[in-house]
């Protein structure tokens, strides 16, 4: 992973994108380990991971990680006994690791590392959400494997459509037929009486 990215004040990017970051100025994070405490600077894997994404007062800078002593990790396991399983050098996590994957820059960043992030205009992002990602890659994991049946996944994802309205449901005889509103497409289910 080459890139990170970490929000700052607009009111001081153009300082960071000039002089860098000290990291004794703009620590934010603290990881608590089983061993030691890990100090640094809040970092995204995606833009979009972070609250801020939206935020006006706020402008987002890329991060070249090349040089810089970076941990990934879950932000799920945080402030709990999983926390040192569900951490790892930049170097060794594979995107979709974690569900919810969250970084800490341990150094300080020199102005060449960093860049102004355009959302419009800019280098294409490999992943856009790191949640959604890492739920996509667990879902096609588990059909890889066949632990489920086809047959199965269809069931579920029916009743799951009926308990949350989006699928309209009819029951003609002992055949359930659920539609989906927008689309019109039809489904069907053979129902237990």
């Amino acid at each position: 992973m080459q890139d990170l990215y970490i929000y700052v004040n607009k009111d001081i990017a153009s300082d960071c994108l000039k002089y860098g970051i000290k990291l004794s100025e703009f620590e934010n994070r603290v990881l608590n380990l089983k061993d030691s405490n890990r100090r640094g600077i809040q970092a995204f894997l995606s833009p979009k991971d972070s609250s801020l994404y939206y935020d006006e007062n706020f402008e987002c800078l890329r991060v070249i990680t090349k040089g810089l002593t970076v941990l990934v990790f879950n932000k799920i396991c945080e402030n709990t006994d999983l926390i040192d399983k569900f951490v790892t050098n930049i170097e060794d996590y594979k995107i979709g690791d974690y569900e919810n994957p969250e970084a800490i820059i341990c150094s300080s960043i020199l102005s060449d590392n960093l860049s102004l992030y355009n959302k419009i205009i800019d280098k294409p992002l490999l992943v856009q959400n790191s949640r959604e990602f890492y739920y996509e890659k667990c879902i096609n994991e588990i059909l890889e494997t066949d632990m489920f049946s086809k047959y199965e996944l269809y069931q579920t994802l029916l009743i799951l459509g009926d308990q949350k309205k989006v699928l309209d449901v009819k029951k003609h005889n002992n055949v359930k037929i659920y539609t989906d509103p927008i689309s019109k497409k039809t489904y069907t289910k053979r129902s237990n009486i």
